[in-house]
């Protein structure tokens, strides 16, 4: 059966058109460094792909939070460090000078005054905020101010916790009144101004009644500080124990990220076998490519009389 002219040029063009589609497909894949570009490529090899970008992608999210945690405990463990130093250098030193026998009531007043500056350092920590504004001991009330002039606390009944990994939930801070409010006998706020008070009040020469008054309020004031430091402890020491955790959560992802990455490429990339078999089937496609055009041209150049 003879085939006419127009049956063969129609023929040769779809034969120029797959080998060019086959040859910019085998191309780009080189191009890309992979070897599945579409769905349609490997379906089970597809949706596997889209379950590794899924994990990636949750992934970088707990990364994110983890990386958030982390700054908030930073920025907390920094402030209770210089309350410790508060409590530990400057506090606890004048309490005791304060319970001094020989001392004038000038002496004590001139006392009170410097405790007085301490109780308004120590409420400026509580009432830190960090670079966004927020009140770090405050809770989730992070825009209410945590404590009043007086000492007394305003802020949230419950701690700040955010995920920062599959199944993990952890405190990225205190409320201030675990911090600053041991809570037996007094809290700290407390401890400071009952001192303050009873360090203002002048006492008589040979007023032995009011000197022992006054000693065993300082003693009082001097229990709670030291409650206060060793509860101070325990907070650094969760803030501590929080950022340890943080490390080791992140060295774990980092290693389960490298093998999801590492997958996703067997998955859509190319390792160096599937390169050789693309890179000869680029050569088998451009070599069927230059084929049909050299057979389109001849067919171009046909005539009914070469028939």
């Amino acid at each position: 059966m003879r085939l006419s002219t127009h049956y063969m040029y129609q023929h040769n063009i779809d034969s120029l058109s797959k080998a060019m589609n086959t040859s910019n497909d085998i191309g780009s894949r080189l191009s890309a460094g992979q070897k599945l570009l579409t769905p349609s490529d490997d379906p089970s090899g597809a949706a596997q792909a889209v379950l590794y970008q899924n994990a990636l992608a949750t992934m970088d999210q707990y990364d994110s939070a983890r990386q958030n945690a982390q700054d908030a405990l930073n920025f907390e463990d920094n402030t209770l460090n210089s309350l410790s130093n508060i409590l530990t250098t400057s506090l606890s030193t004048k309490i005791v000078a304060a319970g001094n026998g020989t001392s004038s009531n000038a002496d004590r007043q001139a006392l009170a005054t410097e405790l007085q500056g301490i109780h308004d350092s120590m409420l400026d920590l509580a009432n830190t905020k960090n670079s966004d504004g927020c009140y770090i001991f405050a809770g989730y009330e992070t825009d209410k101010v945590p404590f009043s002039k007086t000492g007394a606390y305003l802020g949230g009944d419950t701690p700040i916790t955010q995920h920062v990994a599959d199944s993990t939930e952890m405190q990225v801070g205190h409320i201030g009144s675990d911090v600053f409010m041991s809570g037996t006998p007094h809290d700290l706020f407390a401890a400071l101004d009952s001192a303050i008070a009873a360090l203002k009040v002048p006492i008589a020469d040979g007023d032995d009644k009011a000197r022992q008054a006054l000693q065993t309020t300082l003693d009082s004031a001097n229990v709670s500080i030291k409650q206060g430091i060793d509860n101070l402890g325990r907070v650094q020491a969760q803030v501590g124990t929080s950022l340890q955790q943080i490390d080791a959560l992140a060295l774990t992802s980092a290693n389960q990220e490298m093998n999801v990455e590492t997958r996703l490429q067997e998955t859509v990339g190319s390792d160096y076998t599937s390169f050789i078999k693309m890179l000869s089937q680029s050569k088998m496609s451009d070599f069927a490519l230059n084929s049909s055009m050299m057979v389109f041209q001849s067919m171009q150049k046909m005539s009914i009389f070469n028939q």
